[in-house]
């Protein structure tokens, strides 16, 4: 079931991406919310299917933006190993931890983006604007992340204790 949870919240959080934000006026501004999941599920989940999880919110997000393909899905793996990593050499899951680790996500994903317009040779001269948005997507991750992650696992443990009312519920009808 906890795929089922994390089904819904990519959905959400994909929709709210592509389809809602882009009509606010600051969303030029915003990180990628994927990357939110990501964190959460590097952080919290440890098995094998992690990867192909990720790999198909990428294969989403790279389908609807429009970016070259494989540019989200290159950078939500190398964001998932990067935060693996951290987490076997620290040993931690502190707010802090997750500070550092939202600031290296979206460093990471601004990062492959710049080097994608730079490969594709599209630079426009415009390298001081895209140095000031990539540091206020940095900031606006460092402060949204770590609150997104915390919020996510608030709702993943309604979801369980909701899984478990449903079932007690389901026993008793059985009785």
């Amino acid at each position: 079931m906890k795929w089922v949870f994390v089904g819904i919240i990519s959905l959400f959080l994909i929709v709210f991406q592509t389809v809602l934000l882009p009509g606010l006026s600051s969303s030029f501004y915003c990180f990628d919310l994927t990357i939110i999941l990501i964190v959460y599920i590097s952080l919290h989940f440890s098995h094998y299917l992690v990867i192909a999880v990720i790999a198909g919110m990428g294969g989403i997000m790279d389908s609807l933006s429009g970016a070259p393909f494989f540019l989200y899905t290159f950078s939500y793996l190398w964001i998932f190993l990067i935060v693996r990593l951290a987490r076997q050499l620290v040993f931690q899951t502190s707010v802090p931890f997750i500070v550092v680790v939202s600031l290296l996500s979206v460093t990471i994903q601004q990062g492959i983006f710049l080097f994608s317009l730079f490969a594709r040779q599209e630079y426009t001269g415009t390298w001081p604007l895209n140095v000031s948005l990539m540091l206020q997507q940095i900031a606006w991750g460092a402060v949204m992340i770590p609150l997104g992650v915390g919020l996510i696992s608030a709702g993943y443990r309604r979801w369980q204790d909701l899984i478990q009312r449903i079932a007690r519920i389901r026993e008793t009808r059985r009785n």
